[in-house]
């Protein structure tokens, strides 16, 4: 029986859609960036995008890049590690040799003594937590805690700490500090360390470039040796022997509006939706370069910011939309025609969809077919994050049509030789006609959801007849 089934995506206020439209790559030979090894990348609160590379400072407002080196000439040809933006709007810049500079938008604050006494070159991350006090991450002496003009500082020699090689830095719900080494993870809530390592969790290995929480306090960190999850209690692990993700180091890590988590990878970006759905980005489906991803951002709009390792400053602004359609019996439905407004698609083998759609795309996804569907449509009112929609289950049941309101389902069950008929009324006439109009079987006192066997029946096509006190319908079908 063969089943003539597409996919129509209904979209409202959706314009015309191409797919390098939501990419854009920017290198020194088509923008003014500074440097194509990017190292931080983070937005202000007026929506200016600061990019640091290993050649210095820079931002772009709009359209319009400026090299910040000819306003501070020690950032000019710097590793600028790192990137954070205060409460007030200030600027924290972690740099190789300079230690942090301060900028307010006007002025620049650096801070001479506390870096040579605090040993801070070599500055790796900068985090602010929910009280403005500033939390710095030094590669190899520790971490330093700013509060005003007071500043403290935390190394593994006093206690607490479990390695002086910090990557990353994040803050939890309680404002507890959540610090990434080289030898694990350290907790601080204050008062009280606890670290966790290779000996008392399933971190599967030590180093820990990245770290980010979501906001269900769920700790997503990031190793040289896959994704681990953290609620607690639990822990999770998924690497590229049990998961997607194209490799198993991750630079970096950030949890978009609808709590998909995004990795940037040594080969390409991976976006995960904390249970099982997937999407990867690399330089076969997207503009993200063959080149490590070493870091990104969010910013307020949504829009994704990837710094790469020689290939420049990625920005996405379109938003993913995945899905996967299934049979009754959950396997993959493969080339089956997607459609998007304008924009056409099918499965592939493993039944999944992908589109890229704006931020402001609102509307109505369905599958129109004649079979039976589940769920039958699935509705959303905007796109702040990366979309993965529940799975379509299409199913071999068959609709039949006619002049009544009555829905009335064939679902064949060929392997086993029968079929069933669900009706909204408790009985039916049925009967079968073949291709000349003869009757050649009839059930006058069928009874909703029976089987009807039809293995000794002809080869041949057919239209069944289903007849109710509602009304008749009909179906025509070949039996092979």
């Amino acid at each position: 029986m063969k089943l003539k089934t597409s996919i129509l995506l209904c979209l409202l206020a959706l314009a015309s859609l191409v797919h390098s439209q939501s990419w854009s790559v920017y290198t020194v030979r088509s923008s003014e960036i500074v440097g194509d090894d990017i190292m931080a990348v983070a937005a202000d609160s007026k929506g200016a995008v600061w990019v640091g590379s290993t050649l210095g400072l820079c931002r772009l407002s709009g359209r319009t890049w400026t090299d910040y080196s000819m306003f501070n000439q020690k950032l000019k040809d710097q590793f600028i590690n790192c990137i954070a933006v205060d409460k007030r709007g200030v600027l924290w810049i972690g740099t190789d040799d300079y230690g942090v500079f301060e900028f307010n938008g006007t002025h620049w604050t650096e801070h001479p003594k506390e870096m040579q006494k605090y040993n801070m070159a070599l500055i790796r991350d900068i985090a602010v937590d929910q009280d403005g006090v500033v939390w710095i991450g030094v590669t190899l002496s520790g971490l330093v805690r700013i509060e005003g003009k007071d500043w403290k500082k935390y190394t593994a020699d006093q206690g607490g700490l479990k390695s002086d090689f910090i990557m990353d830095i994040a803050i939890d719900k309680d404002n507890a500090k959540w610090v990434a080494t080289n030898e694990g993870v350290s907790k601080f809530d204050g008062s009280r360390w606890t670290s966790f390592t290779t000996t008392n969790s399933k971190l599967p290995i030590g180093n820990v470039p990245a770290i980010a929480i979501d906001r269900k306090d769920v700790k997503w960190i990031g190793t040289i040796a896959g994704l681990c999850r953290f609620d607690g209690t639990d822990w999770q692990v998924f690497d590229t022997k049990n998961s997607p993700l194209p490799d198993n180091q991750i630079n970096a890590l950030c949890i978009d509006a609808r709590g998909a988590i995004w990795m940037a990878t040594q080969k390409g970006v991976a976006v995960f939706n904390g249970k099982d759905k997937w999407q990867v980005y690399n330089a076969k489906n997207s503009k993200v370069p063959n080149a490590a991803v070493r870091c990104m951002m969010i910013d307020q709009k949504g829009t994704k910011w990837f710094g790469t390792q020689g290939g420049g400053l990625v920005r996405f602004d379109g938003y993913g939309v995945k899905g996967r359609v299934v049979d009754d019996k959950g396997k993959a439905v493969p080339n089956m025609t997607v459609r998007c407004g304008t924009r056409t698609t099918t499965t592939d083998a493993e039944g999944l969809y992908y589109f890229e759609l704006p931020a402001d795309a609102a509307g109505e996804i369905t599958l129109a077919t004649d079979a039976t569907v589940e769920p039958t449509n699935y509705t959303f009112n905007n796109l702040n994050g990366f979309l993965f929609v529940k799975d379509f289950s299409v199913s071999t049941a068959l609709v039949a049509k006619g002049n009544s309101k009555e829905k009335v389902v064939v679902t064949p069950y060929l392997a086993e030789g029968y079929i069933t008929i669900s009706l909204e009324c408790p009985t039916a006439e049925v009967e079968f006609v073949n291709a000349k109009g003869e009757s050649v079987r009839t059930l006058p006192n069928y009874k909703n959801g029976a089987k009807i066997t039809i293995a000794k029946m002809p080869k041949a096509p057919y239209t069944l007849y289903i007849r109710t006190a509602k009304g008749e319908k009909s179906l025509q079908f070949n039996l092979k």
